[in-house]
């Protein structure tokens, strides 16, 4: 199994509770520097509830990410999803897009039924897209 891993800079609990609701997933680990207190003493206290693990079931897929103590940004990457209708990809695309930014509207496309491109609010890449043919 190949996993996505997405860092953050402190909503990674916000963030994995929402890919949760809107992917239909499951939270499997939420683990921060407080839920190990032989690492925590190494932390400032301000940074203690940052996620070291978190892990989303979705369907046989997963999403894994982290709160990083120093957060460099993201850099070409992104999370596709393939969706089985039109109707759920259109559905998880505008759920992620809410407070975020669109760079290629949901819709159809020479090689897709449904396909868009979006930033969320959390500054992940989302490329949602509808699995089968055109």
């Amino acid at each position: 199994k190949v996993l996505a891993n997405i860092d953050f800079d402190g909503d990674c609990r916000e963030a994995f509770t929402a890919y949760a609701r809107i992917l239909g997933g499951e939270i499997r680990a939420m683990i921060s520097h407080r839920d190990m207190p032989e690492m925590a003493d190494a932390v400032p206290e301000d940074h203690k509830d940052r996620i070291l693990h978190a892990w989303t079931d979705i369907g046989d897929q997963a999403l894994m990410g982290q709160d990083m103590q120093e957060f460099s940004g993201r850099k070409g990457m992104s999370v596709t999803v393939a969706a089985d209708t039109i109707e759920a990809a259109r559905r998880i695309f505008d759920d992620l897009v809410d407070g975020g930014a669109a760079g290629i509207p949901f819709g159809p496309q020479p090689w897709s039924k449904g396909f868009g491109l979006l930033t969320d609010r959390y500054g992940v890449t989302w490329v949602i897209d509808t699995a089968g043919e055109p």
